[in-house]
C-alpha cells in the first residue's frame, strides 16, 4: 500500500501512523508494537510513535530499545505523568502516515480488520474517519465480549445487514453517544491536521473531545461493525476506568471543555445539544454510583454548575419533545 499518495513533501510517507501513549506497560507494549510492525506483511508501511508518560517501571527503557531496533518506531518521553490525552497530542505532530490510529499499549489489534479499513478508506476519498466495533476482555479471563448494549444498538440502527455505511456527520450523529474510545477510529491524517484535531488534557475522560471532533469534523464517516480492537480492562489496578478518587472530578472539566466548543458554534450546539446532555448525564450517573462517598457533594456541585450553562432554547426543546425525561432530570438536580 505504501507510496500511493503523499501528505507532505515526503515522496513515500508511511501508510499508517499509530500513536500509543505508554504508562507502566512493560509487560504488553512489545507485543502491541510487533503487531503493528507486522502489518508490512499485508503491504502496509506503519510508523509507530510511542509516548512514554513518565512510567515508573522499565517501560521507558523498553521504549528506547524498541526505537533502537527498528527505524519505524519513534520514542518520545514526558518528564512527568500528564495523562493519555496529552501524550496523544505529544505524538500527533510527529505522525507522517496518510492515516492515523490512536491505540493503547495493552490492547489487542485485529490486524486483518485494520488492513481492510485502510483499503476502504482509499476507495472513499471523502471519508475522513472510519469507525469500527470493539470487544472487551475484563481481567484477562472472559474473552469475546461484545460492545456495550448502548453502543451495539447505535451500530445496528445505522448499519443495514452488517454492510459498511457511509454518511455525513449529521447522518451519523448518534455515533457521538457511542463510548468515547479513540482506538476504534482510523482517521485521514492530512484532513485532521488541517482542522486541528485535539484531545483533552484531563487525566480521565480526555477522549471525549477527540471522539466528538473525529466525528463532527469529518467530511464523511465510514461505519463498519467489524472488530478492530479487543480492549483490555483489568478488574483491579491502575486502569483509568477504576479510578474514582478526586481525579474523577476532572470528568466535569472534560465535559465543560467540549461544551465550550459547542457554545462557540451555536448552530452546531443546537443540532447536538440533546446528545451532549444525554452523554453528560449518563457519565454523571455512572461516576456518582462509584465515587468515594466524601467526593459526591463536590461532584454534584460541579454537575449543577455545568447544567447552569444550558441554553434555554435547547432546554425548551428537550422539555417539549426531544427528551422530556432528561430535561426533568437536569432541572431536578439543579433545583435540588
Amino acid at each position: 500500500m505504501a507510496g500511493f499518495g503523499t501528505i507532505d513533501a515526503d515522496p513515500r510517507p508511511p501508510d499508517l501512523s499509530v500513536i500509543i501513549p505508554v504508562f507502566n506497560a512493560e509487560a504488553t507494549l512489545g507485543h502491541v508494537v510487533d503487531d503493528f510492525l507486522a502489518l508490512d506483511e499485508d503491504g502496509i508501511d506503519c510508523q509507530v510513535i510511542l509516548v512514554d508518560d513518565a512510567s515508573t517501571d522499565g517501560t521507558a527503557r523498553l521504549v528506547e530499545r524498541l526505537a533502537a531496533q527498528d527505524a519505524r518506531v519513534l520514542a518520545l518521553h514526558h518528564g512527568e505523568n500528564r495523562g493519555a490525552g496529552v501524550a496523544r497530542m505529544t505524538g500527533w505532530p510527529e505522525a507522517r502516515g496518510r492515516y492515523a490510529l490512536f491505540f493503547d499499549a495493552d490492547d489487542i489489534l485485529h490486524a486483518d480488520v485494520l488492513a481492510r479499513t485502510l483499503r476502504r478508506l482509499e476507495a472513499q476519498p471523502q471519508a475522513d474517519t472510519a469507525m469500527l466495533a470493539y470487544r472487551y476482555e475484563r481481567g484477562r479471563t472472559n474473552t469475546g465480549l461484545e460492545m456495550s448494549y448502548q453502543d451495539t444498538r447505535i451500530f445496528r440502527r445505522l448499519l443495514v445487514s452488517g454492510t459498511p455505511a457511509l454518511g455525513t456527520p449529521d447522518e451519523m450523529a448518534d455515533l457521538l453517544l457511542v463510548t468515547n474510545y479513540p482506538w476504534n477510529k482510523v482517521i485521514r491524517t492530512a484532513h485532521f491536521r488541517a482542522v486541528g484535531l485535539r484531545f483533552g488534557a484531563t487525566k480521565v475522560n480526555n477522549d471525549i473531545l477527540g471522539h466528538w471532533q473525529m466525528l463532527l469534523k469529518a467530511r464523511r464517516i465510514l461505519l463498519c461493525d467489524e472488530v478492530i480492537c479487543t480492549h483490555i480492562v483489568e478488574t483491579h489496578g491502575a486502569n483509568i476506568t477504576n479510578r474514582f478518587t478526586d481525579e474523577r472530578l476532572q470528568m466535569l472539566d472534560a465535559l465543560e471543555e467540549l461544551y465550550a466548543q459547542l457554545e462557540a458554534q451555536p448552530a452546531l450546539r443546537q443540532r447536538h445539544a440533546a446528545r451532549f446532555w444525554e452523554l453528560a448525564h449518563r457519565l454523571f450517573l455512572w461516576a456518582r454510583e462509584r465515587m468515594e462517598p466524601g467526593l459526591v457533594p463536590r461532584l454534584d456541585e460541579r454537575w449543577a454548575r455545568l447544567i447552569g450553562r444550558i441554553d434555554l432554547g435547547d432546554y425548551a426543546e428537550l422539555r417539549m419533545g426531544r427528551a422530556p425525561a432528561l430535561a426533568s432530570a437536569l432541572a431536578n438536580h439543579l433545583l435540588a
